[in-house]
Formats: structure tokens, C-alpha cells, sequence
């Protein structure tokens, strides 16, 4: 089951279930311990699943070149520097950002179970992967989740020409009664770092107005805004606002790094890549019964859905809508693994000596 992808080559339909074993282990073979290795599948699958495939198995290669060059430790020894009723600090040791904070929204909502709402900072991880991922843990438990971090220093503030940011990601998430949860997930940039990285490795062109050159001009060589020029702010000044308000959550309140603090990241898997994060998660219970609210959130994306339509409109979506539809899809039909990435995947299966069965 195979459909043209442009200058890649062609996409290749896979099992979400299959993908997830290799990647596993692949993992595994390359010295992650099981329970880590299984996690970080669930969340790489999870974003393939979901269309976000700049998060998702392309990674792989990368993290694991990161654990040969010794800039992911895939043994760390995390940390939890504080533990108070509803607040918590962990220290990450430059471990899986995605395991580090699947740990930290969990921690999150079992206080949340007892405070109301809780907090619980990450400092000194790498990649987190789809932050999307943890906020929908706590609509799954009946909550709101919040997630967030920071990263490399690869943005200049709005009007500057220091890069000081990263494309600082956010996410909120609210659970619904009969519809599916509101996710937004969302980098402050008018696009993630992610996806040009991704057009990178496929050799497609971006759009023009995601990125500028090392003159300043819009560009669609996704290569050349990454080592040489900037991805723009989402709303300008307002998307930088955001990613201030990231940095100083993420990186300033979790005691780690932050602004130009943080090592530049070109090429990922090559540079080091480190990060901080900050999770929330709020008890609905502590406002009004769950379902109570629920319906309420359904009663609100009824007002979206039914709202009459611009022209050319053919349909209006909740944020995350789209991506819970390809889910249903691709759990279906399979996900749409690209050529390079099956390449990767299957190149390290090989040199791991790990069943390629895709």
C-alpha cells in the first residue's frame, strides 16, 4: 500500500502497532531500558498517528546518534529536587525529554487529585517530542493539562537579530463529555523547527513565509533557514510574547536554562539539545462535577461547529479535531511512513541486529 511523495521517493502504509515494536527496540538494543524504550514509542507512534510527523518516527535516528555522542543519557538519574502538596522540581540529568515528562504530568495530576491544581517543572532534558501527548493525559484523567518548554536558542526576539529563543511549544487540553477533548498544540514560531527538518530530509521546499534567509528574506530551503537564517514568530510580536511567557515557566522557574543560556541546536542529533518544561493540571472536580463541565465543552464546540461558514469554508474545526479524524484514520489505513524515514529505521534495525518487519 504505497502513494507518490514528491522528492521523496514515495510513502510506504504501516501498522501503528508494528512501528511501535520496532522502534522499541531499536531502543532497547541501543541501551534504553525497556520501560524508557516503550515510552518513548508510545509518544514518537502517538504523533505519526496523529499527522505530526516531525515529532514522531523520524526522530529516531537522531536520538539515537545523541546516545552514541553521549548528548542524551539513556540511563540518567532523574531527580525530584523538591516534592511539596502541589508543586514538584525534577532535575533530568539530560535524560528523554519524553520520558521525563511523561513522569512530571503524572506527578501533576496525582496532586492535582488532592490539591486541585498542581505544578511540576522538568530542568535538563532533550526532546520532548509532541507536547500535545501529556496534555491529553490529563483530559483522559478528567482535567486540564498545560504543558510547555523551552529550548535552543535559535530565535532573535521580535525586531532583534540575536537568536534567544526556541520555537517554545505550548499546549492546553480540555476534556469534553461526547466530543472529543480541545487540544491546542502549537509552537510560538509560525511553525515548528520540526517540520523544516523534516522538508529537509525529504527534500521539499516550505512555504514562503515560514522562514527568512541569512539575509533576512523570506526562503522556501528549509536548509538554509535552519543552518543559516530564522523561522519567523507566529503573529509577530505576539507569537514572541508567548514564547517569553514559555521561557520563563519552562527554562527561568525550573532552574534551568534559558535565553541564550542555551546551546544553539542546527543539527539535530549532532548538537546538543536541551530543554526545560513546565506541567499543570487542574482538577475539574474542585469547580463543578466533571460532568457538568464536559457538557458545557460540548455545548461550546456545538457554537464553533454550527457557526455559519465564510465562503470557500467547508468546514469549521475545534483545535485537535483534525487530528483525532487522521488517528481514526490511520489506525485504519496505516500511517504514511516516508521512504527516508523507512530508510533510517530499517539501516538501524540492521545494525542492531533487530527484526525489520514493517
Amino acid at each position: 500500500m504505497a502513494q507518490t511523495d514528491e522528492k521523496s521517493g514515495g510513502v510506504t502504509a504501516v501498522r501503528a502497532e508494528k512501528l511501535r515494536r520496532l522502534v522499541e527496540r531499536i531502543l532497547t538494543a541501543a541501551g534504553v531500558p525497556a520501560a524508557d524504550a516503550a515510552t518513548v514509542a508510545e509518544v514518537l507512534v502517538e504523533a505519526d498517528l496523529r499527522g505530526v510527523e516531525s515529532h514522531g518516527t523520524t526522530r529516531i535516528a537522531g536520538y539515537v546518534s545523541m546516545i552514541r555522542t553521549g548528548l542524551l543519557n539513556p540511563k540518567p538519574g532523574v531527580q525530584v529536587v523538591r516534592d511539596l502538596p502541589s508543586t514538584a522540581m525534577l532535575e533530568g540529568d539530560q535524560a528523554f525529554g519524553i520520558v521525563v515528562a511523561k513522569r512530571a504530568m503524572e506527578m501533576a495530576i496525582d496532586k492535582a487529585r488532592r490539591a486541585g491544581i498542581a505544578a511540576v517543572t522538568a530542568r535538563n532534558v532533550t526532546h520532548t517530542g509532541m507536547i500535545g501527548f501529556y496534555t491529553m493525559m490529563a483530559a483522559r484523567a478528567g482535567m486540564i493539562g498545560l504543558a510547555m518548554n523551552n529550548g535552543p536558542a535559535i530565535l532573535p526576539p521580535f525586531g532583534g537579530k540575536t537568536p534567544t529563543m526556541a520555537t517554545n511549544p505550548f499546549s492546553v487540553a480540555f476534556p469534553a463529555a461526547s466530543e472529543q477533548p480541545i487540544v491546542l498544540d502549537m509552537a510560538t514560531s509560525i511553525v515548528a523547527g520540526g517540520k523544516l527538518r523534516l522538508a529537509a530530509k525529504k527534500g521539499l521546499p516550505i512555504p514562503g513565509g515560514w522562514a527568512l534567509d541569512r539575509h533576512g528574506v523570506p526562503t522556501t530551503d528549509p536548509s538554509e533557514a535552519i543552518f543559516h537564517g530564522f523561522i519567523q514568530w507566529a503573529g509577530g510580536y505576539k507569537g514572541f510574547g508567548l514564547a517569553t511567557m514559555v521561557e520563563v515557566l519552562g527554562g527561568v522557574l525550573s532552574g534551568g536554562l534559558f535565553g541564550r543560556d542555551v546551546p544553539p541546536m542546527k543539527d539535530f542529533g549532532k548538537d546538543p539539545l536541551v530543554t526545560s518544561a513546565f506541567y499543570l493540571a487542574i482538577n475539574i472536580e474542585n469547580f463543578m462535577p466533571l460532568a457538568e463541565f464536559g457538557a458545557r465543552v460540548d455545548r461550546l464546540i456545538e457554537h464553533v461547529k454550527s457557526s455559519e461558514r465564510a465562503k470557500g469554508t467547508d468546514e469549521i474545526f475545534v483545535a485537535g479535531e483534525i487530528e483525532f479524524r487522521k488517528k481514526a484514520q490511520r489506525l485504519q489505513g496505516g500511517i504514511p511512513l516516508s521512504d527516508v524515514v523507512h530508510r533510517e529505521l530499517q539501516g538501524l534495525a540492521a545494525e542492531y541486529g533487530v527484526p525489520f518487519d514493517l
